[in-house]
């Protein structure tokens, strides 16, 4: 095989030199976006065009021929023609689907009906394999999103910090302020973020705009600096008006001293500070900066504002002090500890796209959860917003906002516009919006918000979360009256005053069923029904008075299967009989409880809950853990690893089902009450009771 040996710089002395028969030519490149790409020409009939093939192998794979100018190649050949050809960049997909057993053969271009092979870029022809490696490389490369280049506020920050770098020499260096090197006095200073400095103040012209500098204030500090000036009208021509950020450790106090920041690599010049320096707050400073950059356009400030819209900056305001129009408001956002926060609300940017949003609370920084963000139409915010219906068409939002948020939580929280080209806008909520979320009272509108929250990627860090609130909510009931016993009724009282008044009445009618030495204890809340509990509790004492009663307050309206291992533990039971709120026994009850507290070992029983017309309970379950019995001790060791509810029990809660020795008590106990309905309530309840808040 004879291959044309003309290399691809085309060198004249090359070509006069190299040639076989009447052809020249060479292949230039192989590019997966361009195709196969070159020059071929016959001597004796340049005018002519070259028929080409692509090889794999030595067998033809595709056909050419030369009809692109080159006039790149005149001065080395003497004359101009149409000598270029190209395999399109399809070639490369076709190539890619050549069988395996043909990848490791060369390819190559051939003139048509010869054994003559133009020459290869590095006098070496690729193989199939790595032309499909290649093409494949640069389309995968060119299906991902660009790199984002560095931005001007981004250039910046790097710039001040290797001027920062640079000043630690002139730290080291004795700094002495001379008189005639005085070139003027920081009036303000804001701290920032991340060790930034903003400074207010005016200084003489002729001074560079970007410096290392060290503040001696009591110690040195490095710094890098940077200055955006403008004219003041209140000043002598001589000296102009400054903005600055400093990149430094320096801590301003909160009376400033005499002191100076020394400008520049020998730090000649130097600014001066003292009693007449202030310390500003955030809205006074981005006052003193939106003036400034009405008159200051141009770079340094596009860099300044691109610094105020990043995300180290929580500056409310800082849209409207950089010139952006960026307003947004929340409507409702409600918490959850180490979840995060339920939002919606609106956000309006006329000139760009909002794409995520961050809030800050407290020292905790929350992130909208990208695949929970939605955004919809907000029309009655067009009057405000021009009238017009594109700024408002996506302006209302609805989003998670994740975070590992700590139960003290506080402070004004801050919402972060996030645009697409990454500028951001900082706002304040009104603190009052800021609600802790109520698992059953606000679950309608939690389920208003993400309708298939329990579909949602955050669903099982969603249950993670409830399951730790609900286990921090339980606390210690208060004690009114504390008789302990062996045997022990546990009554959760009913909240409405008649089905209170019906429990004692029964109680008082029915209690000699129960053996002699059984103990009743009544578990009331804190709410409308406590008063008439003390008074029935009361009366009760009075009509048994040989029988050990205690009453106990909760600090919530549920039931109490979380406090009840605490509360046995106070009564010294043994042996008990747990009725949820709203239950009352019926006649056959009572005599099933008197047998469950007589009962020895450690066996459960289940007693049925009726409705009011004696069918078992459908809607909150006939047995549940709102109407058993057993040992206290097998209840504190299933207790241990027993999950929490919203309610405080839901369904069997858990309790070992059809166990052996287990006894049931058909139509023991009638629901006078239900608990709080809640779609939410339920769907959370039933998780944690499959465990599906766990990893899998």
């Amino acid at each position: 095989m004879l291959q044309l040996a003309v290399p691809a710089d085309h060198h004249a002395a090359d070509l006069a030199g190299t040639r076989i028969g009447r052809w020249r030519g060479a292949v230039e490149r192989f590019e997966p976006f361009q195709g196969i790409e070159g020059w071929a020409l016959a001597l004796d009939a340049p005018d002519e065009g070259v028929e080409l093939e692509l090889t794999v192998g030595e067998d033809a794979f595709a056909l050419a021929v030369t009809f692109e100018p080159r006039p790149d190649l005149a001065p080395l050949l003497g004359f101009e023609g149409a000598f270029g050809f190209r395999f399109g960049p399809e070639t490369f997909a076709r190539l890619a689907r050549l069988a395996p057993r043909r990848r490791a053969l060369p390819v190559g271009v051939r003139v048509s009906g010869t054994d003559l092979f133009l020459r290869a870029p590095q006098n070496r022809a690729p193989s199939v394999a790595e032309l499909v490696e290649t093409w494949q490389s640069a389309v995968l490369g060119a299906l991902k999103p660009p790199e984002r280049q560095l931005g001007r506020g981004e250039r910046l920050l790097a710039r001040l910090a290797e001027l920062r770098v640079g000043a630690e020499a002139l730290a080291a260096r004795p700094l002495r302020p001379h008189s005639d090197h005085d070139v003027g006095q920081i009036d303000g200073v804001y701290p920032g973020a991340d060790g930034q400095v903003w400074l207010v103040g005016w200084m003489k012209r002729g001074v560079e705009a970007e410096a290392p500098a060290v503040i001696v204030d009591r110690r040195k500090f490095p710094a890098g600096l940077a200055l955006l000036r403008y004219e003041r009208p209140d000043l002598p021509t001589s000296a102009v008006g400054i903005i600055g950020l400093m990149d430094t450790n320096w801590p301003p106090a909160p009376a400033m001293k005499e002191g100076f920041v020394f400008l520049g690599r020998q730090g000649t010049h130097h600014l001066r500070i003292g009693a007449h320096t202030r310390i500003l707050r955030g809205d006074a400073f981005l006052a003193a900066y939106a003036q400034v950059q009405s008159v200051a356009p141009g770079g340094p400030a596009e860099a300044f504002a691109a610094i105020l819209h990043s995300g180290a900056n929580w500056l409310p305001g800082n849209a409207a002090a950089t010139g952006l129009a960026a307003e947004s408001g929340v409507d409702r956002l409600l918490m959850l500890p180490g979840f995060g926060c339920f939002a919606e609300g609106w956000a309006v940017s006329p000139a760009k796209r909002v794409e995520t949003f961050h809030m800050r609370l407290g020292d905790c920084v929350l992130v909208a959860e990208e695949g929970a963000t939605t955004f919809r139409p907000r029309p009655d915010l067009q009057p405000v917003f021009g009238g017009t219906a594109s700024p408002v068409a996506r302006a209302g939002f609805q989003a998670v906002l994740r975070g590992g948020l700590p139960v003290d939580a506080g402070g004004a929280p801050l919402l972060r516009v996030v645009h697409d080209d990454g500028t951001m806008a900082v706002s304040r909520v009104e603190p009052k919006v800021l609600r802790r979320l109520d698992l059953v009272g606000d679950g309608e509108e939690v389920l208003r918000l993400f309708p298939a929250v329990r579909l949602e990627p955050f669903w099982r860090a969603f249950l993670a979360a409830a399951r730790r609130s609900l286990a921090e909510r339980l606390r210690e009931p208060a004690i009114q009256a504390l008789a302990p016993a062996s045997r022990m009724l546990v009554l959760r009282l009913p909240g409405e005053p008649s089905n209170l008044a019906l429990l004692f009445d029964r109680l008082a009618a029915e209690a000699d069923v129960l053996p002699a030495d059984a103990g009743i204890a009544l578990l009331a809340d804190l709410g409308r029904g406590r008063g008439e509990a003390l008074l029935r509790f009361h009366d009760l004492k009075a009509a048994l008075p040989n029988r050990p009663l205690s009453l106990l307050f909760l600090a919530h309206e549920d039931d109490a299967l979380g406090e009840l291992p605490d509360i046995l533990s106070r009564l010294g039971a043994e042996r008990f009989v747990h009725l949820g709120r709203g239950l009352v026994p019926t006649a056959e009850g009572w005599a099933a409880i008197g047998a469950a507290l007589a009962r020895r070992g450690h066996g459960l029983d289940w007693l049925e809950v009726v409705d009011d017309l004696g069918r078992p309970d459908r809607v909150d379950g006939a047995f549940t853990a709102a109407a058993f019995g057993w040992s206290a001790a097998s209840f504190l060791q299933w207790s241990v690893s027993a999950p929490r509810f919203t309610r405080g029990l839901h369904r069997e809660s858990g309790l070992p089902l059809n166990e052996a020795g287990e006894r049931r008590a058909p139509g023991a106990a009638m629901r006078v009450e239900r608990p709080r309905a809640s779609r939410l309530a339920d769907m959370v309840d039933e998780d944690l009771l499959a465990g599906r808040d766990r990893a899998p």
